[in-house]
């Protein structure tokens, strides 16, 4: 099943500023969200199920947010026993510098990105089926990959990161370029500005990544179609 990268690209953008284009108190929530974190998780669930993305209802927000980070910590704690039991095991056995250590680190990466890859799609299905269980259907998550491809889902997240990359080099310059002025204008004090200006910005990657990884999901379903942005 072929994906439209370009439709996909696109809407991910529009649904991105169609969300911040709430106004200044909507992104002063957003930012609050991220320092409480399990608020900005949340909202990312409300993002891959489809539903308006309003910030209301942060009693839900947080019980979902909490949930999506188990989720999370699940496969990061199933990438750590995997890295642990390959290279720790061989090096073990074979000694650090043997070319059975060299053979099970590179086999520990590659199973590090494909858990990372299915980890991906796990918290979209997570958030769509509403139960934390669906998280961890690996056959039902593996099944969807399928039907995606697994090519075409893999070089769709080497664009998302070439993106982010960009994106976020981009603000990044945007952000050193108004703290040198600032900084040039109030000194120092200007400067300290920098990772404040760097929370402020930050909604929007993680707005896109989330939308872009909810379309690619749904472009495993027959006859999908992105859904409406905000």
């Amino acid at each position: 099943m072929s994906i439209n990268y370009q439709r996909v690209l696109e809407d991910s953008f529009d649904y991105t500023g169609n969300v911040l284009r709430g106004g200044w108190v909507r992104w002063l929530q957003l930012i609050v969200f991220i320092i409480v974190f399990t608020l900005m998780y949340g909202y990312f669930v409300r993002i891959m199920r489809g539903d308006t993305p309003d910030l209301g209802g942060w009693g839900r927000l947080f019980v979902d947010g909490l949930k999506l980070l188990v989720v999370y910590l699940a496969y990061v704690a199933l990438m750590l026993v995997v890295a642990v039991a390959l290279v720790g095991g061989a090096g073990v056995l074979a000694g650090q510098n043997s070319p059975v250590a060299a053979v099970a680190a590179f086999v520990s990466f590659v199973l590090l990105i494909l858990i990372w890859l299915v980890a991906q799609m796990a918290a979209v299905r997570f958030a769509k089926a509403g139960l934390l269980r669906e998280a961890f259907n690996i056959p039902a998550v593996l099944a969807r990959i399928r039907r995606i491809g697994w090519g075409s889902y893999i070089f769709s997240q080497v664009i998302l990161q070439i993106v982010l990359m960009i994106f976020g080099m981009v603000l990044v310059f945007f952000v050193v370029l108004v703290t040198g002025v600032i900084g040039l204008v109030v000194g120092i004090a200007g400067i300290l500005l920098f990772p404040v200006l760097m929370l402020a910005v930050s909604p929007a990657i993680y707005i896109f990544q989330y939308r872009y990884n909810t379309l690619i999901y749904e472009s495993g379903t027959v006859g999908s179609a992105p859904s409406p942005a905000a």
